[in-house]
């Protein structure tokens, strides 16, 4: 059997205590002391890892009001909004102390949480992306409405990783291209992050669901609540959610990966072709992994 006491406190146990100060029985006494000052100066300021726990948990979860729509409904830049996604009834979220642990990656999780109380991990707000001069075909608008075909980057609402205030900069929704270095854990496919680079790699396209509307559909402003599909500009893959289970600090939650899922037939596709179709007419639609809402506040008065 495992031996807890020194041959020193065995030999003595009969004619001494532990108030000899003398040997093993004084080093327990000083170690005693010193955990109990470590442990009341933790306390004191907050530095106990249950403390760190819940004033984590306090800060993600904390509750915040989402962007009320006008009398119109439409989903405007700046407003604080969920991802819904319309198969699973779960909202993107972030994990922003499930981090990357290589150093020259900045970012942190991102999954789809059942809890679907808007909280400062679960809502994001949309920002404009502004081209290079050289790309005249990418569509810009001078209103603040959101449109269909329009690249924008989702935001990660700051209160959740305490902004400024925290020393760091946005975070946004971010995918990279399946390689040896970024991959979905569970299905392989692209990994989806919130980044704190700003590049192209975080620039999202809103997309109608059904392809051959996508034509006549674009410059059309996105109603809140109306399905759509974000598809990556860098990969071309779109925003999904699979339903493969993981387990993180806040329960069960779902992996958010970048894969346009379709149907596996293709006699719709030869068929448009041999008739001269336009491709954006005869791409096949995304299953219900891709569909995302774009949920706002009750609605108010402008």
């Amino acid at each position: 059997t495992m031996q807890y006491y020194t041959k020193q406190e065995l030999q003595g146990a009969g004619r001494y205590t532990g108030k000899c100060r003398i040997g093993n029985w004084n080093e327990n006494d000083t170690m005693d002391e010193v955990r109990l000052k470590d442990y009341i100066a933790k306390k004191e300021t907050g530095s106990l890892r249950m403390d760190k726990f819940q004033k984590r948990m306090n800060t993600a979860l904390q509750k915040v009001e989402l962007t009320k729509a006008v009398a119109d409904e439409y989903v405007r830049f700046g407003d604080v909004v969920q991802l819904e996604n319309l198969r699973t009834g779960a909202v993107v979220s972030v994990d922003v102390e499930n981090k990357d642990p290589r150093a020259a990656e900045n970012a942190c999780a991102v999954s789809a949480s059942f809890i679907a109380d808007a909280c400062a991990r679960n809502t994001f707000t949309l920002e404009k992306y502004t081209p290079p001069s050289t790309a005249v075909l990418t569509m810009t608008y001078d209103d603040d409405l959101l449109h269909y075909g329009q690249k924008v980057k989702i935001v990660v609402n700051p209160l959740a990783h305490g902004g400024a205030e925290g020393g760091g900069g946005p975070l946004r929704l971010t995918s990279f291209a399946v390689g040896q270095t970024h991959f979905a854990k569970f299905s392989r496919h692209c990994e989806v992050v919130a980044g704190g680079a700003d590049s192209y790699a975080c620039v999202f396209e809103v997309l109608t669901p059904d392809p051959a509307k996508r034509l006549v559909s674009e410059g059309v402003p996105v109603m809140a609540g109306a399905p759509v599909v974000l598809r990556h500009a860098q990969t071309n893959q779109c925003l999904s959610v699979e339903g493969h289970a993981l387990v993180n600090d806040f329960g069960k939650e779902i992996e958010v990966c970048g894969h346009t899922s379709v149907s596996a037939g293709a006699s719709f596709v030869m068929e448009g072709m041999a008739t001269g179709k336009p491709a954006s007419m005869t791409a096949k639609a995304p299953q219900d992994s891709n569909l995302f809402a774009i949920l706002g506040g009750a609605t108010g008065e402008e």
